[in-house]
């Protein structure tokens, strides 16, 4: 794999991870939503959220990489470094919300970890 796509496969899937800590980090702000009171103040107020803004606009960021990268690699090869996505996400998790990592989810985490070192050396195998 060229280093231009594998650049480009890991910043898409960077600001998918960013996104997903962005909307957490919005959606922090209500609480659990009720969706039978003033449904149209709820739906504006999240809607209005910077944190909520910026995650779309990462999402759509990264939704544009990616099409660039399908462009480039092969599907069997780029889908599954969506995968870094769950490492990253987890480590922000952590730092960010101090969300809990248990020694499972390490382990996880090792694993695909591994997997994605594997898969990234079989490109070069043929």
């Amino acid at each position: 794999m060229m280093l231009t796509n594998l650049i480009f496969i890991v910043t898409s899937v960077l600001l998918n991870a960013l996104a997903q800590i962005l909307l957490k980090a919005g959606m922090k702000n209500f609480g659990n939503i009720d969706l039978k009171n003033n449904i149209t103040q709820t739906v504006l107020s999240i809607s209005l959220n910077p944190y909520i803004i910026s995650g779309f606009i990462s999402y759509g960021i990264s939704i544009i990489l990616w099409l660039w990268v399908l462009s480039k690699v092969d599907v069997s090869l780029a889908y599954p470094f969506q995968a870094l996505g769950y490492i990253i996400v987890t480590i922000l998790a952590w730092l960010v919300f101090q969300e809990n990592i248990n020694l499972i989810r390490i382990i996880a985490l090792i694993f695909i970890t591994l997997g994605l070192i594997i898969l990234a050396f079989s490109s070069r195998v043929n």
